[in-house]
């Protein structure tokens, strides 16, 4: 499989299913900036960052300009003591084109992964995203199979331009077919 492929899907944000929070758990939107450095360490924790520095600095680039929006659409998974397990973003960026929502940086830290809690952050993220947009779309990997299942039980279609494209999913939807 073509690790390096970004894989791109696309929500009509129809039909969203309504996943409840096992108990002990709560989603809160950013309320303030300094939230940055709970977004840092579980991106980081989640492997996306090599460390929390570089998280930052991408929070900066792609929130910090924008925070009265992020503070709409940035959401924390919290356990009900106040520790923060994970995060999502109902963002919007520039799609075919046109600006629609973008499901963006759904995190959950790997010591809070496996209770269940994938499936609420994404449903609470795309319920956000609904009030915004018509449409919206997400950039995954290849090797995130457990996300891609997730994301096509929600809806989610693959976006195929190219006969690449069209290689790795089908590589894709073999392994899933396997599990």
């Amino acid at each position: 499989m073509m690790e390096n492929i970004p894989l791109y899907m696309v929500h009509d944000l129809d039909d969203i299913p309504n996943c409840p929070l096992p108990d002990g758990f709560k989603l809160c939107l950013l309320a303030r900036e300094e939230e940055c450095e709970q977004w840092a360490e579980i991106t980081t924790a989640a492997g996306e960052f090599p460390d929390k520095t570089q998280a930052l600095k991408r929070f900066a680039e792609e929130f910090a300009p924008y925070l009265s929006e992020a503070k709409k659409r940035i959401l924390f998974l919290k356990t009900a003591d106040g520790r923060y397990a994970g995060t999502a973003s109902a963002w919007l960026s520039k799609w075919e084109k046109q600006m629609i929502g973008r499901l963006h940086w759904v995190e959950i830290k790997p010591e809070f992964q496996g209770q269940k809690l994938g499936r609420p952050l994404i449903a609470k993220a795309i319920e956000l995203l609904s009030n915004y947009h018509q449409k919206a779309y997400l950039k995954t990997q290849p090797r995130s199979l457990a996300a891609i299942h997730l994301y096509l039980d929600f809806g989610f279609t693959p976006v195929m331009h190219t006969a690449e494209e069209e290689n790795v999913w089908n590589d894709v939807f073999s392994e899933l077919n396997k599990g």
